[in-house]
């Protein structure tokens, strides 16, 4: 199998990229203003930085298991513009974009205020309800589901692929793992039990929404403008919460009790309060949070079937540690 890395540090595919680049500024008008940089490859991405006469733009290229991400960009930016730090242009065929730089992203205010994260997940949500009745187009644009009521069948269906690898393979599970894991599957179906009672439409997990991936607005009352929509999936938009949870728990050294974790989950359900009553929407959280461990495990296994040896070691871990944890609670709901 080709080494993604190996691909995006050669010479044959950076000439490649450039020559995109500079068709698409020719079409917009926009001259390059020096050789483009790579600051980074990982196996999971790479991107270049373009110096332009109307300022840095960025081209991104992803693993194979993410391919659909620019598609996935583009439609959301027609779906909302305000929300989305949507492509300039994209190449689906093989997930190119080129974005503009929208400035500095909300990490850089460096601020331990819970109002930062009420702001993301407000925001997100509000996001998550304008794309909501386009599950359709967002599926045609590659955006992967994982409507909850599969979720316990695709991690079963998994575990044979786990039990098929050889036992020396990073992704290898014993039968005895496998059935731990099969274990912890009705908790998965519970938890669609109390989702399956509660009228909340399904839509946009980002699956890694934090403050990084979010940029400060050009103005102080218009919306966060989200990206990197690499990992995401259509499905419980409750689900988005999983990674704001785990970063604030970090982030304060904390518990799930912790009472600003509740405020901003709280913040959070009351842009949900037209679907069902705030005590209802929160019943609903633990039971979404337990399926998006399936949706981080599932992100993980798309970029490993593309992995090289060295990052399969790396990171097939955090694939496993999902399966295992798949009934761990995350908040106490209620």
């Amino acid at each position: 199998m080709d080494n993604p890395r190996e691909i995006w540090a050669s010479p044959e595919w950076r000439q490649q990229a450039d020559q995109w680049i500079d068709l698409v500024l020719e079409s917009f008008g926009v001259i390059r203003q020096g050789p483009t940089e790579q600051p980074r490859i990982r196996f999971w991405s790479t991107q270049l930085t373009v110096p332009t006469d109307h300022g840095r733009l960025w081209f991104k290229e992803n693993n194979l298991g993410q391919l659909p991400e620019a598609s996935i960009m583009s439609l959301l930016g027609e779906l909302a513009p305000d929300h989305i730090a949507a492509p300039l242009a994209i190449e689906p065929s093989r997930g190119w974009m080129l974005t503009a730089d929208h400035g500095a992203t909300l990490d850089t205010v460096g601020s331990d205020d819970p109002s930062v994260w009420t702001r993301i997940v407000g925001d997100f949500a509000d996001l998550q309800q304008a794309v909501a009745p386009h599950g359709d187009r967002l599926s045609a644009a590659g955006l992967v589901i994982m409507n909850p009521e599969v979720a316990a069948n695709f991690v079963e269906n998994q575990l044979l692929l786990h039990t098929g690898l050889p036992p020396d393979h990073p992704l290898f599970l014993s039968a005895a793992e496998a059935d731990h894991v099969l274990g912890r599957l009705p908790s998965i179906g519970a938890a669609v039990d109390v989702l399956r009672g509660i009228p909340v439409p399904l839509s946009l997990d980002h699956n890694d929404l934090h403050a990084k991936n979010c940029f400060l607005p050009g103005a102080a009352t218009a919306p966060l403008r989200f990206f990197d929509f690499a990992d995401s999936y259509w499905a419980h938009p409750f689900s988005a919460l999983l990674v704001p949870i785990a970063r604030m728990r970090e982030q304060w050294n904390t518990g799930p009790e912790d009472p600003r974790i509740r405020a901003v989950t709280d913040a959070y359900l009351e842009r949900w309060t037209s679907y069902a009553t705030l005590p209802e929407l929160r019943a609903a959280v633990e039971p979404a949070l337990r399926l998006a461990g399936v949706h981080r495990y599932g992100s993980w296994l798309r970029l490993l079937v593309y992995a090289d040896d060295e990052s399969m070691r790396t990171y097939a871990p955090l694939a496993l540690q999902y399966l295992r944890t798949l009934a761990d609670p995350v908040v106490t709901a209620g």
